[in-house]
């Protein structure tokens, strides 16, 4: 429990020691039950805003007043519940990444570099994406009304390419452009870190493939979140 819980304060404050620890243990328990709990709650705080995006999506269909009203109310009942689902779903995704890293670690004759150590570094890597989202909340409910959100795009409040391209229509583009900004380079920075240590690769390679791991990261919310 000690070891689980430094790595998650190592990620931040020295994320070599994490990993290596990680190598070592590929323990991934604790920062799942951490990662859970922060995406309900973040997700709580901004369902006010999901269910609000429905909402007017449906107004701008020609639904029967009735059946568009019964609508909006199970939408808000399946918000509230896909709440505690959400983060199970992120899980399959966390087990079907892992399995195309495994397969390229396999495919770059690293057999070194087991399952269990992707999937708990994948897992850690996911709390960077939690401290974001933590940023990207709080600056969405300080600054933006409810009214205010007219796509998905909009609740994304960080500084991101998207703002230099905003008369742009295609939201899935735009969704990718917002994932470009400074809290990326982070993420992309930790992650080569990781793939240094665990997969003991040089520093260009890892860069590489932190930046693949970075796409794979963001694909789901590009392709479903807009």
């Amino acid at each position: 429990m000690n070891v689980s819980l430094q790595n998650i304060g190592d990620l931040v404050a020295e994320p070599s020691a994490a990993f290596e620890r990680i190598k070592t243990e590929p323990r991934w328990g604790v920062a799942f039950l951490v990662f859970y709990l922060f995406t309900v709650l973040m997700g709580w705080a901004t369902a006010p805003y999901s269910t609000g995006l429905i909402a007017e999506g449906m107004a701008q269909t020609d639904m029967p007043q009735q059946q568009r009203q019964a609508a909006e109310t199970m939408v808000g009942i399946m918000t509230h519940v896909g709440l505690f689902l959400v983060p199970l779903f992120a899980a399959l995704w966390f087990v079907i990444s892992s399995a195309i890293f495994k397969l390229a670690a396999r495919l770059g004759n690293n057999d070194a570099l087991t399952f269990r150590h992707i999937y708990a570094a994948v897992v850690h890597l996911s709390l960077l994406g939690c401290v974001i989202n933590l940023v990207n909340t709080a600056l969405l409910l300080v600054f933006r009304d409810v009214a205010d959100v007219k796509n998905a795009v909009d609740m994304n409040m960080l500084p991101g390419l998207h703002l230099l391209f905003g008369s742009l229509e295609n939201v899935k583009l735009l969704m990718f452009l917002s994932h470009i900004n400074p809290f990326s380079v982070w993420i992309i920075a930790v992650s080569s870190i990781a793939v240094a240590v665990l997969a003991d690769v040089d520093k260009t390679r890892a860069r590489i493939a932190a930046v693949l791991i970075w796409l794979v990261g963001i694909l789901p919310d590009v392709l479903f979140g807009s």
